[in-house]
């Protein structure tokens, strides 16, 4: 009996988890959030569920609930990258910069991307630290020379610092590794 009632609700959750991600994926944020506060329960043991619940509201531009379920998500799975960084971004957006810098550099001790690096060097532009913002695109480019990604997103950089030169030999080379 007890195996059959944990069977029943693993399958309740996996259905409500694929309902949530359809609306995500067709950005019906309102209807996701919906649905998935009409599972309380669900949202207090499953981190991915918060995830997603922070990050609708993330995309809603509601800063102070995107930070509640993000910060949740990650007391519940602290070894999912994804929740520091989106609580970084939400942070970054609300304006709480020093938190947003230690949760995005959080998520690049756990796992190296480029979203992660971005909003990191974002985060150090917006606080005037320059020439860190600089290392982490650079230090990026040294962990994937060949990322079209890496190169553009250090390409905006410079830019948008008026190095206009090296901000056009950078979008060379994502032009480059693209294969373009």
């Amino acid at each position: 009996m007890v195996v059959q009632r944990l069977s029943s609700m693993q399958n309740q959750s996996a259905k409500l988890k694929d309902n949530v991600l359809a609306l995500m994926r067709e950005e019906r944020w309102r209807d996701a959030i919906n649905l998935i506060e009409s599972y309380p329960s669900h949202i207090a043991k499953d981190a991915e569920l918060s995830w997603n619940l922070g990050w609708a509201y993330f995309k809603l531009e509601d800063w102070n609930s995107a930070q509640v379920h993000l910060s949740h998500a990650r007391d519940l799975n602290p070894r999912m990258a994804a929740s520091w960084w989106a609580l970084a971004a939400a942070q970054m957006e609300d304006g709480v910069l020093d938190e947003a810098e230690r949760n995005v550099k959080e998520a690049l001790r756990i796992r190296d991307s480029s979203i992660f690096r971005q909003t990191l060097a974002l985060i150090l532009m917006r606080r005037g630290k320059l020439s860190e913002a600089e290392q982490v695109h650079l230090r990026g480019l040294e962990l994937k020379p060949e990322s079209p990604e890496r190169w553009e997103t250090y390409a905006c950089f410079l830019d948008d610092l008026g190095r206009q030169g090296e901000a056009e030999a950078a979008y060379r080379k994502a032009k480059f590794y693209r294969g373009n």
